[in-house]
């Protein structure tokens, strides 16, 4: 059942012309001209092998090879195509790629399977144009309400609704994923660290995800003269959310056990250099496995952003985004594609997921699982993304496998 690697260089080559920010990473935002084309690229693929296309609430696109038994549970896999700003050529892409080219194989070698085979893309898996990560796998699995949508907005203002209905995705199929239509969710991801390519693994077989919470937090003190007004009389929030922001740092590795937190987005109003700023707004991203640990470490940073604001008299409100709760991903298959692996003579490793993945989302819903392949120097989320081509083929060899034994 060997994949062709020359066949998924193609498809990632392909896929990244479509880029905003040429000579500058990958940037394709969700539903953005760029996003549609790939998504058009690999739509077509999937025409090509003869799936029957749904598109699904929440912008995700399912693309079906039918069972033999009409009324069995689905083996899904798949990934997804929007990217960071400046962002690598691999995240996200090698999921979805070698779930098209594991359904070529098994198209063209008609591979008898009982269980419909779906491969499927989902939508605004990084965040970065809604500011929700696994947006579109968060309303296809029922996790968020679908009312709650209007009000989720793209820095230009555009809703979420709007943005699916500008760039022409009519749903076809408004059902919500259950656990009677899943039998089991697979991905393929990059690993986006190091551990694999330092213990000289080709293969990951990820156990645990760990778990994220996103936060909006404005403080708001009162604009001012520069020049004028007395540093006891001011009401600089830039001030406070600098400590707060280094604060953040320091109560995540105080807390340990893997939790990492960072700030990556700030905004300051009415950012003039001769005006005290008035307003300043930042994002506050928070992971571990450990849901007390998380929880911990959240309380930790809400009660320290009120102290330094109390003790400036500053306002300040922090606007619980998108969460994802820590997951421990199924042991039957981790077992499973460890075998696989093994029958193929691939060194693989058991390994955590410090990133959020939409299989995380499966994980009450079915039996999920995921394979990670190596990125070179652990680099992610950057213009130096690189994972090598022959791995992303073994995590296809393995995928394959692993989705041919569960749909049997």
């Amino acid at each position: 059942m060997a994949v062709q690697i020359e066949r998924i260089r193609k498809d990632i080559d392909f896929i990244n012309k479509f880029n905003a920010s040429p000579e500058r990473g990958i940037t394709r935002q969700t539903f953005s001209k760029e996003y549609q084309a790939a998504v058009d690229y690999v739509v077509k693929e999937l025409k090509y092998i003869g799936t029957e296309i749904s598109y699904c609430r929440g912008g995700n696109i399912k693309a079906r090879l039918p069972g033999t038994d009409g009324n069995a549970p689905a083996v899904m896999m798949g990934s997804h195509l929007d990217t960071v700003v400046h962002g690598g050529r691999f995240d996200g892409v090698v999921g979805v790629v070698t779930a098209l080219e594991a359904a070529r194989v098994i198209t063209e070698q008609k591979i008898a399977h009982r269980l419909p085979i779906d491969v499927v893309v989902f939508a605004e898996e990084e965040g970065s144009r809604f500011n929700w990560g696994l947006l579109g796998s968060s309303i296809w699995t029922g996790q968020l309400d679908h009312s709650r949508l209007e009000n989720i907005k793209d820095s230009g203002g555009v809703t979420y609704p709007e943005a699916t209905a500008r760039a022409g995705f009519e749903v076809s199929d408004e059902s919500m994923l259950e656990p009677e239509k899943l039998r089991a969710m697979l991905e393929v991801h990059i690993e986006q660290g190091a551990v694999l390519e330092k213990k000289g693994c080709r293969i990951g077989l990820v156990e645990a995800i760990a778990g994220i919470k996103h936060f909006d937090i404005t403080i708001t003190g009162r604009a001012d003269h520069a020049g004028t007004t007395p540093m006891d009389a001011r009401a600089d929030a830039l001030q406070a959310a600098a400590r707060i922001i280094a604060s953040v740092e320091d109560i995540a590795q105080e807390i340990g056990a893997h939790t990492v937190a960072t700030v990556g987005r700030i905004a300051c109003e009415p950012g003039q250099s001769n005006v005290i700023p008035g307003i300043v707004r930042f994002s506050l991203d928070v992971r571990n496995p450990d849901e007390t640990v998380l929880n911990s470490a959240i309380t930790t940073i809400n009660q320290t952003v009120k102290d330094i604001c109390d003790n400036r008299h500053l306002g300040f409100e922090i606007t619980p985004l998108g969460s994802v709760q820590p997951v421990s991903l199924s042991g039957e298959i981790v077992d499973l594609m460890e075998e696989k692996a093994r029958e193929k003579n691939i060194r693989s490793l058991r390994i955590v997921s410090g990133a959020g993945h939409d299989t995380a989302l499966f994980a009450e819903l079915a039996a999920a699982g995921m394979i990670f392949v190596p990125s070179a120097n652990g680099r992610s989320h950057c213009p130096e993304e690189f994972t090598r081509l022959e791995d992303i083929g073994l995590g296809c060899e393995v995928l394959l496998s692993t989705v041919t034994a569960l749909a049997a």
